[in-house]
């Protein structure tokens, strides 16, 4: 059963249940009203047939009172069954069907009362009646009692009249009603669906590799939001497919250069003790090996860390360090190779730093992948330079480094992404670097562990500035 059967059915069941709560409200409601409507007007009557006959029992008329009983017996045919007068010495009985049978049928409730009073009762017609019994004084004077006998049954029988004509109405809008609900319950469902089944299509061809797949649904509800989250996700699925086909890329490259170096001069030192090579010779050899195993040792390190980052296992030892001490130790390693490369890296460091809690060797981590990231975009004749310094931005409770270049600088594009796993510069006015992209993702998660913030500053050809805070030591 798709969604839009499920959705329709639900929808129509719920209004259904609206619906009929709503037609027995209706139902119920005007059955009350005219059960009260014949209550009041059988109450009403009694009272004028008992008025008319007070005032004919004090001119002392019983001619009139006689005409009386007999014409509200034949005005409220069939709604009153008898009506009757019983007094010392006279008794006057009129029913609405002339039967003898009748008369003895209801002969044991003509009764003389001084007391008013009213009585529901089953008589032995099998009717169901509703007595009014009141007896007539006039100057402390009983004249009579006043019986009269309302068939429930009758009234009943209108009320049911009544509500069956409601019943009717109500039924016919109620269906009709339902009919509606269902159509527009079934059109809701259909521009619910399309766009969720257009979603599914796109995202079941992402699954299969398409990775320009894009979902036109115009809402401004929650499936319009749902539509451009999902077209923003596609985009970053497609930049992740091309980050994963770079990484592939630059993981064969990183694994085979130092692989087939090693490799060569492995062979190179095997034949060279055969032939008795210059040792100059084989000591370069040795050389070029060691950097090559360096160079993997560092690159499958810094997989491993990105690991354990993402599965929280990633071991921290949080201690009060000199930052400032660290920054000077790193850069004294680097100068050499910065002469090397006809490079300049300087440093300095604010007077009376704070120590931080920090991870010693991650802290050499993050600021050995930040220089050597800054050597590898710095070019020949250009410097570098290490700054350490309380936070101007962020207050006393942090310490603010810079570790800035005068490099091919970074658009603003690459601003935002340049923390991403295995995202690169793109290549333009000058050579893409080696590198897989990891340094500066693993400079980032270090940072974030150590409850600080790391961003960059830079401008297309002028050079960047990564900068980073870690609070203080409590």
């Amino acid at each position: 059963m798709n969604l839009r059967v499920k959705f329709t059915i639900s929808v129509s069941i719920l209004l259904l249940f609206f619906i009929f709560f709503v037609a027995y409200s209706i139902f119920t409601a005007q059955k009350r009203f005219l059960t009260s409507q014949f209550e009041e007007n059988r109450d009403q009557s009694f009272k004028v047939f008992f008025h008319a006959c007070e005032e004919a029992l004090k001119s002392n008329d019983e001619e009139q009172l006689n005409s009386i009983i007999n014409s509200i017996v034949s005005i409220h045919k069939p709604s009153i069954v008898y009506a009757s007068f019983i007094s010392g010495y006279q008794k006057i009985f009129v029913s609405r069907d002339d039967n003898i049978n009748i008369a003895s049928a209801f002969g044991d409730r003509l009764k003389r009362s001084y007391v008013a009073r009213t009585e529901r009762y089953e008589s032995l017609t099998g009717e169901n009646i509703y007595e009014y019994t009141s007896p007539i004084i006039y100057k402390d004077k009983y004249l009579g009692t006043l019986v009269v006998g309302f068939s429930q049954d009758y009234m009943e029988s209108r009320i049911q009249a009544g509500t069956s004509v409601i019943y009717q109405k109500v039924k016919t809008v109620a269906i009709i009603a339902i009919l509606l609900a269902i159509i527009v319950a079934n059109f809701m469902a259909w521009r619910m669906s399309k766009p969720i089944g257009l979603l599914a299509q796109a995202a079941q061809k992402i699954g299969e590799g398409e990775m320009d797949v894009k979902v036109d649904v115009a809402s401004g509800d929650e499936i319009g939001v749902l539509a451009k989250t999902f077209n923003e996700m596609a985009v970053k699925v497609k930049e992740t497919d091309k980050l994963k086909d770079s990484f592939v890329s630059s993981v064969s490259h990183e694994l085979r250069s130092p692989l087939a170096a090693i490799d060569g001069y492995c062979d190179l030192l095997i034949e060279g003790v055969n032939k008795n090579y210059p040792p100059e010779q084989q000591l370069r050899g040795l050389r070029i090996i060691k950097d090559a195993s360096i160079r993997l040792t560092s690159f499958i390190n810094n997989i491993l860390d990105l690991a354990k980052i993402k599965a929280g296992k990633f071991e921290m030892k949080f201690v009060p360090i000199r930052i400032g001490d660290i920054i000077t130790e790193i850069s004294q390693l680097f100068e050499s190779l910065a002469r090397n490369q006809k490079k300049t890296l300087g440093y300095s460091v604010e007077e009376n730093l704070p120590t931080v809690m920090g991870d010693v060797e991650k802290i050499k981590q993050l600021i050995t992948n930040l220089l050597g990231n800054a050597l590898k975009f710095t070019r020949e004749n250009d410097g570098i330079s290490v700054n350490a310094m309380v936070s101007k931005a962020y207050g006393s409770d942090f310490v603010e480094v810079w570790v800035a270049d005068t490099g091919i600088g970074l658009a603003k594009g690459d601003l935002e992404k340049v923390f991403e796993k295995f995202y690169q510069v793109k290549e333009g006015e000058f050579k893409k670097p080696k590198g897989t992209g990891l340094g500066l993702s693993i400079v980032y998660e270090i940072i974030k562990l150590h409850n600080g913030r790391i961003w960059a500053e830079s401008e297309l050809g002028k050079g960047t500035v990564f900068k980073f805070v870690i609070p203080v030591a409590k």
